[in-house]
């Protein structure tokens, strides 16, 4: 195999395992490496020169693939742009470049007759856009869903095995490297909601704009919903989704109640679930490291010798351009969003409230499954209303309607049940 020249872009985490897993094939030459910080301290030495200055690694016309594990949308977004206009192929993990500028990224790509790669941008080491791309072509995607970030499924995890409470179980997700010191884009689903939307460009067509999608993410959830939860035959996970409607597409991320008996359940610990819905093959689930070191590097490295593969065949990059529009995707509303809904209210314990639940809940056309009340105290008591399938604007109606009685104390929870067939009206 012919020797190919590389470069990266940081030296972090995923770039530590990318320079671990690179010593092993010496076809790959990596010749420059971009750093934040000269000075800083690291466990491997790359082999090669390292610099401050990424320019010096996106303009060395020796290089011919680059690899971009820098993170963050700026200034990565730039350099990626320089190399690919430098007719350099890109292998990426940023899938918040990704989503955010998808469409004009592959659209540049395809101009430039170069290839982007991206497997170690949703889910780690699990070899899932590889296998939609490329393993089910065959089939038109229904739906792709799943637990996809590593730090959130920890700390529920945490919560709900160790009886942590949430900043406890974040404390040591940062402890063990698994959660950023600021870890607002785990915990606020904004990185689900960046891979969501790469996986709705694999799946439909066209990227969707991060901003529109659906998005909740997981600091209000505590001890008594994980108790409710598990008393009720569920376990509470982080979920992104993305299902094909007649239209458009649904998008949503937001915490559920995941019913035992579904594989998804069973997923613990920093690992990523991902169920893929095709027309052919039915429902298939991959299980995995969704993050860390090597699980992420091995993504990273595994695209690299993918492209050494083929790099030097003529027109070989055309074989590997994504058939991703340059347009953004058409999403449905989220009040349209059909699920059974969780709802934990904190009320104050006298007659009728309950009776002034249900007349709240039958104005705004929401069926009641069930309704239960605990913790009866001086402080008040808890209610938990189990709803049948309705549209998320109603059941937010019904919320904002309740918030106006002086009965309310606090509207606790509210947490879509999670089911293959939750869909959109119309859908």
């Amino acid at each position: 195999m012919a020797r190919v020249v590389v470069g990266m872009l940081g030296l972090g985490t995923v770039g530590t395992g990318v320079v671990k897993l690179l010593s092993n094939h010496k076809h790959l030459t990596l010749k420059r490496v971009a750093v934040r910080d000269l000075g800083k301290e690291r466990t491997v030495d790359p082999g090669c020169h390292v610099t401050d200055n990424p320019e010096e690694v996106v303009n060395d016309p020796e290089i011919e693939v680059l690899i971009e594990v820098m993170g963050g949308e700026k200034p990565a977004l730039d350099l990626i742009v320089k190399a690919i206009e430098s007719r350099k192929h890109v292998v990426t993990a940023n899938k918040e470049v990704l989503a955010k500028h998808g469409p004009d990224l592959f659209k540049l790509a395809r101009e430039k007759e170069v290839a982007i790669f991206f497997e170690a941008s949703v889910a780690g080491g699990v070899p899932l856009i590889s296998t939609i791309q490329k393993g089910l072509e065959a089939n038109q995607i229904a739906s792709i869903l799943g637990i996809l970030n590593g730090t959130t499924n920890f700390i529920l995890s945490q919560m709900e095995e160790k009886g942590e409470s949430f900043e406890a179980a974040l404390a040591k997700a940062q402890a063990l490297g698994f959660a950023e010191a600021d870890p607002t884009s785990d915990v606020e689903g904004f990185d689900v909601a960046y891979k969501v939307s790469i996986l709705a460009a694999l799946a439909f067509g066209n990227f969707v704009k991060p901003d529109n999608i659906f998005r909740r993410g997981i600091t209000h959830i505590n001890s008594v919903d994980l108790e409710h939860a598990r008393e009720f035959g569920y376990r509470i996970k982080l979920i992104g989704r993305a299902d094909r409607q007649k239209d458009n597409v649904a998008v949503r991320v937001e915490p559920c109640l995941v019913p035992i008996s579904h594989p998804l359940a069973s997923v613990s610990g920093s690992n990523n679930g991902i169920v893929v819905n095709g027309h052919a093959v039915g429902e298939l689930m991959m299980v995995g490291p969704g993050a860390g070191e090597l699980p992420t590097a091995s993504a990273v490295v595994g695209d690299v010798i993918n492209l050494a593969t083929a790099l030097r065949l003529q027109d070989f990059a055309s074989y590997f351009h994504s058939a991703i529009g340059a347009k953004w995707q058409e999403v449905t509303s989220a009040d349209q969003w059909i699920s059974p809904y969780y709802l934990r209210l904190e009320v104050e314990d006298h007659p009728g409230v309950i009776g002034k639940i249900g007349s709240i809940f039958g104005a705004n056309q929401v069926s009641i499954q069930s309704i239960i009340q605990r913790g009866v105290a001086d402080q008040g008591a808890s209610v938990v209303v189990i709803t049948q399938p309705v549209e998320t604007g109603r059941i937010e109606s019904a919320i904002a309607a309740m918030k106006s009685e002086d009965f309310l104390k606090n509207t606790g929870t509210c947490l879509a049940i999670f089911s293959n067939k939750n869909g959109a009206k119309g859908g």
